[in-house]
């Protein structure tokens, strides 16, 4: 079977990353000697990332934000003009017709804030197949929000047309309701990430064994991002009480608890604002006096998720280090940014150690880490009961897709029957 992914983003996102990985790994294990082949928007950096082939998505656009407004327009109109066309045999486009079924990856980008470039672009990757007439599957995805008309419009045009929609959360489902959906094949699955397997690594142990010669206490994971809060209006004054806050955290940690915090970016890429070092530093930067400490290694999703393994506690903003944490059975408080993270939590009962960006403060984030903290041997036991149940439910669109083999092999058969009559 030849299954073609499409819409990867960078791997310098260890969480996109770790979904590529663990799809390869759900799809290798229910489809066994299937062929897979990856389309990125960035193919430079992806090329070695993983062990498939890599090539360009179909009209690839920059997402530069010092690009011109002009060259931004042009590449709308691009995009646009593929959307209401036949995209049969453009550049780039000849993967689809090696291609089996089509998969949309599993993450969070079918949304948007306004009118949004992007949103188009994943959703040409997603026409190109439905043009070649393949099965399409969107792989666990969080679907929305949707604040523009015209958006919503053309999403629900595509989505309608899909074989089968796997979303991450209930709220997904009420966006795809909002925006008049009527594709009736949608099925709620956790992230599959859940499914990624850790990779014990040397480089790994010798740098926490460095750390644990200068400190004897608890250590905490903590995954920062920065963002531009986009639905409120004094984006300066949230961006500064959700850095404040994450110092206050750092700060009860090391005295409360004599815990050293480790910073550990899960994004390292492709912009500076994508760059968790960046931020990191500008945390540390306010705390003079602390011991917290930033690990500034590109160490593959593996190697990460074994390395959060080692933590007694996790603080992440960044929410595939969350689900690398907890599917590690690490007692994890997430702060969400978009509903995925919340919805995540929600499905494993850890609602009450969520915080919003919006309304995160220094009172309420170290109020969630004491309560944390204060449950972890309990959390521990929740997490070891119910993680199992989620990897296996993360599986099923692997299975799902697996089943589109049985059916092509029967429509084959009966189709040699009818030639024979």
């Amino acid at each position: 079977m030849n299954i073609l992914i499409v819409n990867a983003h960078s791997s310098r996102n260890k969480g996109d990353a770790g979904i590529i990985l663990s799809m390869i790994d759900s799809l290798r294990k229910n489809i066994p000697n299937c062929n897979i082949k990856i389309k990125s928007r960035f193919p430079e950096i992806d090329t070695n990332a993983y062990d498939v082939s890599v090539a360009p998505c179909v009209a690839n656009v920059s997402i530069d934000p010092k690009e011109s407004k002009f060259l931004k327009l042009l590449s709308a109109i691009k995009l646009l003009t593929l959307l209401r066309g036949n995209t049969i045999n453009i550049p780039e486009s000849e993967d689809y017709e090696w291609a089996d079924v089509v998969v949309s990856c599993g993450g969070g980008f079918l949304l948007s804030h306004g009118f949004s470039t992007a949103l188009l672009q994943h959703l040409v990757q997603i026409k190109v197949a439905l043009d070649y007439k393949k099965p399409v599957i969107i792989y666990s995805q969080s679907i929305g929000p949707f604040y523009s008309r015209f958006m919503r419009k053309i999403s629900k045009l595509i989505l309608d047309k899909v074989t089968k929609i796997y979303i991450r959360e209930e709220i997904s489902q009420q966006w795809l309701e909002r925006i008049g959906c009527q594709n009736k094949e949608i099925a709620l699955v956790p992230d599959s990430a859940f499914c990624l397997e850790m990779e014990p690594s040397s480089r790994v142990d010798f740098l926490f064994e460095s750390i644990k010669q200068q400190h004897d206490g608890p250590y905490i994971g903590m995954t920062v991002r920065d963002w531009n809060f986009p639905e409120v209006d004094n984006k300066a004054y949230y961006r500064k009480k959700y850095i404040n806050s994450i110092r206050a955290a750092i700060q009860f940690i090391e005295e409360k608890y004599y815990g050293k915090v480790l910073l550990m970016p899960q994004v390292l890429g492709p912009n500076p604002f994508n760059d968790d070092r960046i931020i990191s530093r500008e945390i540390l930067d306010g705390l003079p006096n602390t011991n917290a400490e930033l690990i500034d290694y590109d160490l593959h999703p593996r190697e990460l998720k074994y390395f959060y393994s080692k933590m007694d506690m996790f603080v992440g903003t960044r929410m595939h280090s969350n689900i690398f944490s907890l599917s590690s059975k690490v007692p994890t408080v997430a702060i969400n940014y978009e509903h995925k993270t919340k919805g995540i939590m929600d499905l494993l009962d850890l609602s009450e150690f969520v915080l919003d960006i919006n309304e995160i403060t220094e009172e309420s984030i170290i109020k969630t880490i004491v309560k944390c903290w204060d449950n972890r041997y309990e959390l521990q036991t929740h997490l070891t009961e119910k993680i199992p149940l989620v990897v296996e439910a993360a599986e099923i669109p692997a299975k799902f897709i697996s089943s589109l083999r049985s059916e092509e092999k029967a429509w084959v058969v009966a189709n040699k029957c009818d030639h024979k009559c």
